[in-house]
């Protein structure tokens, strides 16, 4: 005997994940430290080597 179809299961799975994602918030911690977004790290990185090569073409 195959069982085929949507089960029970599956049912009270996909609405157990379905509350669990749509009461997440965004920002869970509203204390500690944040990490910093990936723009963040790029611009600071691109600054860093901006001003190595600067120092570097004047020495």
């Amino acid at each position: 005997m195959s069982v085929t179809g949507i089960t029970d299961q599956m049912i009270q799975y996909g609405r157990g994940t379905e509350v669990v994602y749509n009461n997440k918030p965004k920002n869970p911690k509203i204390y500690g430290i944040k990490r910093p977004d990936t723009k963040d790290i790029v611009v600071v990185l691109t600054g860093l080597f901006l001003v190595f090569v600067v120092i570097a073409q004047f020495m």
